[in-house]
């Protein structure tokens, strides 16, 4: 059997031409389509995938968002519960401090008033007692009084402690007025002043004698705001306070 090769070559590239033909309008086109169908399903795929992504990330999202809102809801309903029964208290406990303070108003305006009471009290009967003596002792007075009056003082002008003879001498410059319930007689000024320059206090030149009705027989020395004085004013003021003292002492016991 002969082989007609050129048949045969021509038969191959008939093969060949077809294979390509096939290759360019069929096979090509199809595999084109099928990957350009892949590439689609695969970026549906991928976009299916980020939404079920993102919707999962949504319902996660929803779900803390949920729960946020709850806690809030909450928390808001136990501050409310909270804050509702601290003003609560704070009522009861502002109703309850305003009937004490009426209370202790009224407490204190009944003590008040009991202790203006017993203070006028006090001090009418202190008056009237230092007015009796004083009054008393005024109509007792009489010369031999009054000179044991100008003795007992003398005796303390000669009897002063360094401290009060240094301060009377710091301010013996201004003038010293010597003040007594009676007349002193010119004998006994002379001796007042005598005991001063003894003490090296003053001079006889600014010495001044008054009489003060004031004085309860007694003699009172002044240098400006110093005074040595013995008057039976300084008895009186000391038995006053002493009552005043009894006073308050037995109306303050329960």
């Amino acid at each position: 059997m002969l082989i007609d090769w050129f048949t045969v070559i021509a038969q191959i590239i008939n093969f060949l031409i077809l294979v390509f033909l096939l290759w360019r309008f069929l096979y090509k086109p199809i595999t084109k389509t099928m990957q350009e169908r892949q590439r689609r399903i695969t970026n549906r795929w991928e976009e299916a995938q980020v939404k079920q992504e993102e919707a999962a990330q949504e319902a996660e999202l929803y779900r803390q968002k949920q729960q946020e809102l709850d806690q809030q809801r909450a928390t808001f309903i136990n501050e409310a519960k909270t804050q509702a029964e601290e003003e609560r208290k704070q009522l009861i406990n502002q109703a309850r401090q305003e009937v004490e303070s009426m209370q202790t108003g009224w407490r204190e305006a009944i003590q008040r008033e009991q202790d203006e009471f017993l203070a006028t009290l006090r001090q009418r009967v202190q008056e009237q007692t230092y007015a009796i003596t004083r009054r008393t002792l005024q109509d007792l007075a009489d010369a031999n009084l009054e000179q044991q009056t100008i003795k007992v003082f003398l005796n303390r002008l000669q009897t002063l402690d360094e401290t009060q003879r240094q301060e009377i001498t710091q301010k013996s410059a201004t003038e010293i007025i010597i003040y007594s319930s009676f007349d002193i007689p010119q004998t006994q000024r002379q001796e007042i002043i005598k005991i001063l320059q003894s003490q090296q206090i003053i001079n006889s030149k600014n010495i001044k004698f008054t009489t003060s009705p004031d004085l309860i027989c007694g003699i009172k020395l002044q240098i400006s705001n110093y005074q040595i004085s013995w008057t039976f004013d300084d008895y009186l003021q000391t038995l006053s306070e002493q009552f005043s003292t009894i006073i308050k002492q037995t109306t303050n016991k329960p």
